[in-house]
């Protein structure tokens, strides 16, 4: 999977807004982003997009506050930097 940010926007001086697009690469990606947005992924497919929102951005040390919202590939997150 792949990934573009759309947007950053501060909150405060630790926590920031980001949207992200995510770019799947395979059928098991495209199924796991449609799945969870539709709220009926299976623990597998949330796994993969979650460890990749966790893990994979290259925003430098941050955590997932929480998941604010998701649009297809288009997701809002609250980080913790």
């Amino acid at each position: 999977m792949k990934h573009s940010i759309i947007s950053r926007q501060n909150v405060d001086m630790q926590n920031s807004l980001v949207k992200v697009q995510l770019m799947p690469e395979n059928q098991t990606e495209i199924d796991a982003i449609k799945n969870m947005e539709m709220v009926n992924a299976s623990d597998i497919e949330r796994e993969l997009v979650e460890n990749y929102l966790n893990f994979g951005l290259g925003l430098g040390n941050y955590s997932v506050v929480k998941l604010i919202s998701q649009e297809g590939n288009y997701v809002t997150l609250k980080i913790f930097i």
